[in-house]
């Protein structure tokens, strides 16, 4: 099969869901045979060589304006993408599935990947809500198959639009994997501190967490992994918070540093407002973590009965939680095993890679796509 991805920033992954899911997505395909092409944003892909893993890689400019930069750059791709045959064109991201009745006019086959309900996020205002909006009902319109990673936005859609959406996670690597050395290199010691991965953006939440972090009394570290482009202002807003706490900003960090950063700590935070299935979620589960989310529908969804909620937004009940974890060790241990026994049955990227494969397959050869197909690959 040939199959164009486009509306991603780019692979390899560097941050972001869907970023993480192409990457190890179209690689396991590429592995077994298939022509894969990702469009990938220039100004954030480092890689020199034109194939990573067997995916070809086109790099293309995109205007550096947050409302502006992955609509500029899905409209070349999608100019460049027109002169080869494609069996499939995989947009992720809602923003980008305004180009889908084109696309379909040309008699494209077209599958759109949803994330959160991406008008809903703190970062858009009134105009780009109205688009983001207007964008999903391209995507139900227009696509052969919509892919959504969580079933709490599965069932939204099916309720608010009669549209089945077909379910298919994230996946994640098992296997908590500490090197000291590494920490070291950031100065942190293993189980001593608070993690939290992410974008540095409102819908995030970080400035709850930080928040409930000044209310303890504690000798741990909260560390603080990732940023943003655009989100200046907010970013600022919490070092300014943060100022005369252990808090740790580290920025971005990649590869083997960010996995020991996350095997490293005591508990992983997730203070999401708006989400899907965070990948970084689940990636900390995966490495054995102890986690905290904000109780919001698709949190709870992904942790099971693996980690612990706070009331939505609640600063002093996520304090609470913290401190209940501080001072009970032995619940740390019980739930990093779950978490792990969660992400090795229920998120696993062979799994993924597999569905969507068969998801290609069947809308190639017209057959039907069941929503539930997930449940069915092993």
């Amino acid at each position: 099969m040939k199959i164009s991805i486009i509306g991603i920033n780019g692979i390899p992954a560097q941050h972001g869901g869907f970023e993480t899911c192409v990457d190890n997505t179209s690689t396991r395909l590429a592995a077994k045979g298939h022509e894969l092409t990702v469009y990938c944003k220039r100004r954030n892909i480092k890689l020199k060589d034109k194939f990573y893993k067997g995916v070809r890689v086109i790099k293309l400019p995109s205007i550096g304006n947050k409302h502006l930069e992955t609509l500029s750059h899905s409209f070349l791709s999608v100019i460049h993408l027109l002169f080869k045959k494609w069996d499939i064109i995989h947009i992720y991201g809602i923003g980008s599935s305004i180009f889908a009745p084109f696309l379909k006019m040309l008699g494209k086959r077209i599958v759109v990947s949803v994330d959160a309900l991406d008008w809903e996020r703190k970062k858009w205002g009134k105009v780009a809500r109205w688009y983001l909006k207007k964008s999903a009902y391209f995507a139900i319109k227009y696509s052969d198959e919509m892919i959504v990673d969580s079933k709490i936005i599965q069932k939204f859609y099916k309720d608010n639009f009669a549209r089945d959406a077909v379910y298919i996670p994230y996946g994640a690597l098992v296997g908590r994997k500490c090197d000291e050395k590494v920490l070291k290199k950031f100065s942190l010691i293993n189980d001593k501190y608070l993690l939290f991965v992410g974008r540095l953006i409102p819908e995030k939440g970080v400035h709850h967490l930080i928040n409930a972090y000044k209310k303890l009394d504690t000798e741990l570290d909260l560390v603080i992994v990732g940023g943003d482009w655009f989100a200046t202002d907010y970013i600022e807003h919490l070092k300014d918070l943060a100022s005369g706490t252990k808090t740790r900003f580290l920025g971005f960090v990649y590869g083997e540093d960010y996995n020991n950063i996350c095997s490293g700590a005591y508990v992983y935070i997730q203070p999401s407002e708006v989400d899907g299935t965070s990948p970084s979620l689940l990636a900390s589960m995966g490495f054995g973590n102890c986690v905290i989310v904000n109780g919001i529908p698709e949190n709870l969804e992904t942790i099971g009965d693996a980690g612990l909620s706070y009331k939505n937004n609640n600063v002093e009940d996520l304090k609470e939680k913290i401190k209940y974890l501080i001072l009970n060790p032995e619940k740390v241990n019980e739930y990093r095993k779950k978490a792990e026994d969660r992400i090795r049955h229920y998120y696993d990227w062979d799994r993924v890679s597999k569905t969507l494969e068969e998801v290609y397959r069947k809308i190639i050869n017209g057959e039907k796509v069941v929503p539930d197909l997930y449940e069915f690959v092993n």
